[in-house]
């Protein structure tokens, strides 16, 4: 009888290690989640305080408006003062969620906003932007219009470049609604 020999079988896998590159990926998107979460964090404390504040400031304004209605003195200095707390506060009250959100689910392929700027006393947008053609921004255009939170959309100037294949450059000026 022919002696049989010892079979040794090892299914188990030699474990690799993980490469050093990959580690460092790991702590370093760790770490800058970490910091996100803290800036985000802040970013909603600085904007309560300033709710908070800002709410101060008109309940403080009305006050002076009806102690101004019955009679009471207000020096121009604190009138003053709260005429420009009221201006800051309008200001900071713009609605760049919803202006944001319109612009940005705009159908813009070929075209390319340079500067979005408000002016929160009159509730006016004014863009600057360029597009692949005129057509393009006449399209561009014409969403704004459609758009809901926006009104009286107007092309202020256009300005058609001379040499082919350049784009169209372009200022519309927009009012916001109130809500």
């Amino acid at each position: 009888m022919a002696s049989l020999q010892k079979l040794d079988l090892d299914f188990s896998t030699e474990r690799r290690k993980l490469p050093s590159i990959g580690v460092a990926l790991l702590v370093a998107g760790a770490v800058a989640s970490i910091y996100a979460g803290v800036q985000l964090s802040s970013a909603y404390s600085a904007r309560k305080t300033q709710q908070t504040v800002y709410d101060a400031m008109v309940l403080r304004l009305h006050s002076v408006k009806n102690a101004d209605q019955a009679g009471a003195k207000v020096t121009p200095a604190e009138l003053q003062n709260f005429k420009n707390a009221a201006q800051i506060a309008g200001q900071l009250n713009t609605p760049w969620d919803r202006l944001l959100k319109v612009l940005e689910s705009a159908p813009m392929e070929h075209v390319a906003l340079l500067s979005v700027e408000p002016v929160a006393s009159r509730r006016q947008l004014h863009l600057v932007g360029e597009a692949k053609d005129l057509a393009t921004m006449l399209d561009y255009l014409s969403y704004l219009q459609d758009q809901p939170g926006l009104q009286r959309v107007i092309l202020t100037s256009h300005q058609i470049q001379t040499q082919p294949g350049s784009p169209v450059r372009f200022q519309i000026q927009a009012h916001w609604e109130e809500r």
